[in-house]
């Protein structure tokens, strides 16, 4: 990741000449990559209560069975929009389980609950900003006129001093026939931007994590308050 740069430095070398325009560059690049993280709707299934609010959603307790799926890990920093790290921000995450079947009464699907699956978790960041969830990718389910919602994970993110985001992580590669995707990029007006910062490719994680197991990085970005 990039070195943190502040606004103020930023201006300070753009006025002050001393850099050359690829110095200029790069420099506004290490900005632009702790762009905001895109606000996405909350959805209808935001958690009813649970007992279980820990950051493996693998598994209801550690002695239970393993919930059905693909098994990932999902890493990242919480940061501000100068790179700086927020240590102690808390990421809670909530998904439908394998079969794309959310564990909330308002979900008319007719799909298959998984009985060994926590749907929703929390995790809050170390002193670099730094948090990892254990969890299993969703299934796509459907929303009506024969058309699916594709596989992604809720998030809501907390730090001290910054405005709570709520968004949605996906899965490389997601269409953009997604509605809720769609919307971002018509916001935006910036498909790179969305495809960066709300898209994750999950790739095998070798010897450090479990064997069958993938592992991939969502960075989020909050703006102060």
């Amino acid at each position: 990741m990039n070195s943190p740069i502040t606004r103020r430095q930023l201006v300070q070398t753009a006025f002050a000449g001393t850099v050359g325009i690829l110095g200029a560059r790069q420099a506004q690049a290490a900005l632009e990559a702790c762009g905001l993280t895109p606000a996405q709707q909350e959805g209808p299934y935001y958690p009813q209560a649970s007992l279980e609010r820990d950051s493996d959603l693998t598994r209801l307790d550690p002695e239970s069975k393993l919930a059905a799926g693909q098994v990932i890990y999902v890493t990242g920093q919480v940061q501000d929009e100068e790179c700086r790290p927020l240590s102690g921000a808390m990421l809670e995450v909530w998904q439908a389980c394998s079969s794309g079947k959310y564990n909330h009464s308002d979900d008319p699907n007719p799909l298959k609950l998984d009985p060994d699956f926590q749907y929703w978790g929390r995790a809050r960041t170390d002193k670099n900003g730094n948090y990892t969830l254990k969890t299993i990718v969703p299934g796509h389910y459907p929303v009506g006129g024969g058309r699916f919602r594709p596989p992604h994970i809720h998030f809501k993110v907390y730090a001290r001093l910054h405005f709570t985001l709520t968004t949605q992580m996906y899965f490389t590669p997601t269409s953009y026939d997604d509605p809720a995707l769609a919307k971002i990029v018509d916001e935006l007006n910036n498909l790179e931007a969305v495809d960066n910062r709300l898209k994750v490719e999950f790739k095998h994680g070798g010897a450090e994590i479990e064997k069958e197991a993938r592992i991939g990085r969502f960075d989020v970005t909050l703006k102060r308050n």
